[in-house]
């Protein structure tokens, strides 16, 4: 599993100082990462698609905050021949990346019940067939979707996140269930949860198949798995290719609604279904999150045309999948 828990703490300090030397001096230590698929990484059959664009100086703790104003920095992008999926060759290795994720902020306050809503639609019409006793957010971020479920039914919600600052704004009847960390083997029992959420998460793991194998383990008997990520085969992915929000830094592993079914079984689940997920945000969002040129200009025409706050909801290239433990 890529993500390991919390260090303790005199190692954790250590690490952040050697961590604060290597961006000093610009030295960050990189990995190389294979094909799910394939096992390999051989040029042949994973050309490049994108060179890698930044330097290390440029990377910080923003850099790794969600929904935050794109900035395009990428690792050096190649796609599988045989599968379509796209990773990042070479990227910083675990300790960094677990070093920058901490330092990771809360940047999306105010679209949150957009979220909520857009996330909480493909379920709604399920869950009352399910087991609503214990359920698990990955990469919970503030708690939102935990919100959400308990609202909604669940009687024990619990949640992972690698951020320092989210759990100290959560809602104070959920706060306590969130484990500062990153989530891996031994963290909760096996077979113990009726639904496992991981949203916007999967596709930032430098070993996702290890990841869905702990969210196996930890799935009850008959529970389910719920995640949304991004879809590489989408239209918008396809319509600005590397400047598309989804070709980042954050990004290790990006799927597509034919091979990540593929990677879901290889852990043990059973698809029960994968879907397009459309998201709901005022016009003045999706200006901020796109790489249009000009957006002073298309600002001044929305304004002009009242539409900054209404909202618009289409399928951005986002994607859901709903799984089952047999």
């Amino acid at each position: 599993m890529a993500h390991r828990l919390l260090f303790c703490a005199a190692k954790r300090n250590k690490l952040t100082s050697l961590l604060i030397l290597a961006q000093v001096a610009g030295n960050y230590q990189y990995i190389t990462k294979e094909c799910l698929f394939c096992n390999s990484t051989d040029e042949a059959n994973h050309p490049v698609l994108y060179h890698k664009n930044f330097k290390d100086e440029n990377l910080n703790a923003g850099v790794f905050s969600a929904r935050r104003t794109a900035d395009h920095f990428h690792y050096e992008m190649v796609k599988c021949a045989k599968t379509g999926l796209i990773f990042s060759r070479h990227i910083l290795n675990d300790d960094a990346l677990n070093e920058l994720y901490k330092g990771s902020v809360v940047t999306f306050g105010e679209q949150t019940q957009f979220i909520q809503r857009d996330y909480w639609q493909p379920i709604a019409n399920h869950v009352s067939k399910w087991n609503k006793k214990r359920a698990l957010d990955i990469g919970c971020s503030n708690g939102f979707f935990l919100e959400v479920l308990k609202d909604n039914g669940y009687e024990e919600v619990h949640g992972v996140e690698p951020g320092e600052e989210p759990k100290a704004i959560a809602r104070a009847d959920i706060r306590d269930n969130i484990y500062t960390g990153f989530y891996g083997a031994g963290l909760y029992p096996d077979n113990h949860f009726d639904l496992i959420t991981c949203f916007q998460t999967l596709d930032h793991l430098s070993d996702p198949l290890g990841m869905l194998q702990n969210m196996y383990r930890n799935t009850a008997p008959g529970g389910h798995v719920y995640m949304i990520m991004h879809n590489t085969r989408a239209l918008q992915a396809r319509i600005f290719g590397e400047k598309s929000p989804i070709i980042d830094v954050e990004h290790i592993y990006l799927f597509n609604k034919e091979n990540l079914p593929e990677l879901c079984k290889k852990a043990g689940f059973a698809v029960e279904s994968v879907f397009d997920v459309k998201n709901g945000y005022p016009f003045s969002y999706w200006l901020r999150m796109s790489p249009l040129p000009l957006k002073g200009m298309w600002k001044g025409v929305i304004g002009a045309l009242g539409l900054t706050n209404k909202i618009l909801a289409i399928n951005a290239g986002n994607m859901g999948i709903i799984l089952k433990k047999l």
